[in-house]
């Protein structure tokens, strides 16, 4: 009888390690699977590095408008609105601004051939936050260019990335010539400010 119980115990010991053994395998398999799911441009799972790591970055597109979404992680996620844009918006890609710094860019028709664009970094809580756009005292989220062109490049040798959109120069060649507003980046308040015009003809951009 003691053996019996003995055996039973043995096998009840097994049963529970494989399941245990099959239950991590499923968990670590769907965990990778979902990384590596990207569903267009809709979807992607970037990596902000750091501390922060890689997230799943999703937008949620609505006719009543639409979200950016941060799966921080296990069921925890958050969202802030995006705006500016039509019908649709997609995420393009996450950009360096500094080595710590980096920001989701989100891009959407605005017209028949101008671009919007908004970008996002994360919070300390990983959450969403819109980089602001300030010129003349007025703050707006969302920038555009009929070019449509988004020039990133430290100007002012800060050690930041700034963001410069492109127009065309009804002046001159609309075909060939362009002007460029240059917005700085201010690391003291997460926000782009401008700063300077120029002009510069398509050769040369």
């Amino acid at each position: 009888m003691a053996k019996k119980s003995s055996l039973k115990i043995v096998y009840s010991s097994i049963s529970l390690l494989l399941i245990a053994v099959i239950s991590y395998y499923l968990y670590t398999t769907i965990a990778s699977a979902d990384q590596g799911l990207d569903n267009g441009d809709l979807s992607k799972f970037l990596d902000f590095g750091g501390n922060i790591g890689a997230k799943r970055v999703s937008l949620n597109i609505s006719d009543s408008g639409g979200e950016i979404e941060i799966k921080r992680s296990g069921n925890s996620s958050c969202s802030q609105k995006i705006s500016g844009f039509e019908k649709e918006a997609k995420i393009v890609s996450l950009v360096d601004i500094s080595g710590n710094l980096k920001a989701v860019e989100v891009s959407g028709f605005v017209g028949a051939h101008s671009e919007g664009r908004q970008y996002f970094i994360l919070d300390e809580t990983s959450c969403p936050k819109a980089l602001a756009f300030v010129k003349d005292g007025i703050k707006v989220y969302n920038i555009y260019s009929d070019q449509p062109s988004f020039k990133f490049e430290d100007f002012n040798y800060d050690g930041w990335y700034d963001l410069a959109p492109e127009y065309r120069n009804y002046s001159a060649d609309p075909l060939l010539d362009g002007v460029r507003e240059i917005y700085l980046f201010n690391p003291l308040q997460n926000q782009f400010e401008y700063s300077s015009l120029s002009e510069y003809r398509q050769s040369e951009n």
